[in-house]
């Protein structure tokens, strides 16, 4: 095979390894030879057919940061213990969640694809059909436009139906872990019932988790951003006016007493801390339900009590 890949290639192909040749793409038989082939010289539908014939080799910084905090997360999130991946100026994650309608024949592009498509995600796969990306530096109030146009392009280029789903904001603390293991049973419970939907928040989702699986419904699924922010007495109260006013923001700021520019002010912190976009409506109906449901966990503690 070598051979003939040297009789192709000719002076393209090399048997000189050399790790910081970063012109070349690497690659190692079963019986470890290494040769390397001039990137300028492989075509697309080449170079996945020698990486599906040998492994390869990529010695490129960011491949061995990345396979480093791969490994970490993959340790925090399955294996028994509390050690967080080591990461620098990460203080907030958020997961995608994604499900195929059938297994892909060349995963390895599709997950090059998402990365194109994140920058430089974590992904994992836990099944054939179904994964999970790690976003670790996300944006706070994100729309659905940039992960639907993803999506759309994936279901194009790979033939595949695709339904994605986008988790909350959470801590990036030693509570990830359970946050993230309440998170998914959720979000596989939404897309039992959501045929219809190709892309949809964990907050849209959310009504469709009470009627499908109503045993989830506790505030541990809900991003701890949330909970602390629905406990402060003041930004409790003017959501609770801003919903019975219909998000009206004139007509709230009117009932509160103060001028819009607080109002929005107060809108725009609850906003920015937990990603939730409360002006509008299925958002709104999230967090309405979400401190019903606080609320009532409260009361039953201090009837317990």
């Amino acid at each position: 095979m070598l051979e003939k890949l040297k009789r192709y290639f000719q002076t393209a192909y090399t048997e000189q390894f050399n790790p910081n040749d970063k012109n070349r793409n690497w690659f190692q038989t079963d019986d470890g030879h290494k040769f390397g082939i001039s990137k300028t010289a492989l075509t697309d539908d080449e170079l996945n057919l020698l990486n599906h014939l040998f492994t390869s080799i990529d010695y490129h910084e960011d491949r061995i940061y990345n396979s480093r905090i791969k490994q970490e997360w993959h340790t925090f999130l399955y294996e028994h213990t509390n050690d967080l991946p080591i990461l620098s100026g990460v203080g907030t994650v958020r997961f995608f969640y994604f499900f195929l309608k059938t297994p892909l024949e060349d995963p390895n592009s599709f997950e090059e694809a998402i990365i194109g498509g994140f920058g430089q995600p974590i992904l994992f796969w836990q099944s054939r059909t179904h994964g999970f990306i790690i976003d670790q530096k996300p944006q706070e109030a994100f729309t659905k436009i940039e992960f639907n146009q993803l999506i759309n392009t994936l279901t194009s280029d790979f033939f595949v139906e695709i339904h994605g789903y986008i988790g909350q904001l959470n801590k990036f603390d030693h509570s990830l872990k359970e946050k993230f293991s309440y998170e998914y049973q959720c979000i596989e419970a939404i897309h039992q019932g959501a045929h219809q939907e190709k892309v949809m928040n964990f907050y849209e989702g959310f009504p469709l988790l009470l009627i499908e699986s109503p045993s989830l419904a506790d505030p541990r699924i809900l991003s701890d951003y949330l909970i602390e922010s629905v406990q402060e007495q003041e930004m409790l109260h003017t959501l609770q006016v801003f919903f019975r006013n219909n998000l009206n923001a004139s007509l709230t700021a009117k009932k509160l007493y103060i001028h819009r520019n607080s109002l929005q002010y107060r809108l725009d912190k609850f906003i920015e801390k937990t990603g939730i976009d409360i002006r509008s409506f299925s958002n709104a109906t999230f967090v309405t339900l979400a401190i019903l449901l606080i609320n009532k966990k409260n009361s039953l503690i201090v009837h317990d009590a």
